[in-house]
């Protein structure tokens, strides 16, 4: 089932940070444009159209994506989906199917996904699955995480094979960043991490709870880790001490080959 092709990019659309003299725009959000195979996918849309103008400036047309994926509801990963008109319904658009659960704050403000699933009907075909599906040769969509605890049921992750190992894309981690590895562990049956890519909403995380998790991933043997988005510079800096902590920013590309 599971295929050991090494070919794979991963573009950043959209992060918090930008780098200096490359004129690309951040927001607290995450998109990042995965190609893999004969595959375009979008991996979450950040939270306004400013994916849509980095793409632009940076040369890539999103016209022509395969898929579009969605790690969870939250709007600093959904609502790009607003501003985003496809040519056509072609698209294939994977989520959990509770992507559409309510989520708000205790004030009152919503932060789910701002479009309904008639509305996405309408601009894509949809795959709302709790499954694990394979999205290509070597790369799938986590489906429901095993043991997630958080109100955030919808989160899932993409997992790709690299070198029989696993490498791991994520959006924010709510259902927790060892929940996620054990699962994909699980489904695959391949036991060692090559590294992990994205947010892992480690921002206000105690000492404590960070160096547990260094020392997890350290025992684990990541080679690649960069945390971006939902991490603060606290989070990085105490992971850094147990493996190497890549910066990621908008605009960077991650070549698999």
């Amino acid at each position: 089932m599971f295929c050991y092709n090494n070919l794979m990019k991963i573009t950043v659309l959209v992060e918090n940070n930008s780098r200096i003299d490359r004129y690309l725009v951040a927001e607290p959000a995450l998109s990042l444009l995965i190609e893999s195979d004969d595959k375009k996918i979008l991996f979450d849309t950040g939270y306004s159209d400013i994916f849509l103008q980095n793409a632009k400036n940076l040369n890539i047309d999103l016209n022509n994506l395969t898929d579009v994926v969605l790690s969870h509801g939250h709007d600093d990963h959904s609502g790009g989906l607003r501003f985003f008109n496809p040519k056509h319904n072609k698209i294939l658009f994977t989520a959990h199917p509770r992507i559409f659960d309510e989520k708000c704050d205790p004030d009152g403000t919503q932060y789910g996904c701002p479009l309904t699933k008639e509305e996405l009907e309408n601009k894509f075909r949809l795959n709302l699955t709790s499954s694990v599906f394979k999205i290509a040769d070597n790369l799938y969509f986590l489906g429901e995480i095993e043991n997630n605890t958080s109100n955030d049921k919808d989160d899932s992750a993409l997992v790709y094979v690299y070198n029989k190992k696993l490498f791991i894309i994520t959006g924010c981690s709510h259902s927790g960043i060892e929940n996620i590895i054990k699962h994909a562990k699980n489904v695959t049956g391949i036991q060692e991490i090559y590294g992990i890519l994205g947010g892992m909403h480690l921002i206000d995380k105690s000492e404590f709870e960070l160096r547990d998790l260094g020392e997890y991933l350290q025992s684990e043997g990541v080679e690649y880790l960069a945390p971006c988005h939902c991490c603060d510079l606290k989070s990085k800096i105490t992971l850094a001490k147990y493996l190497p902590v890549q910066e990621i920013c908008t605009g960077d590309v991650i070549k698999f080959e």
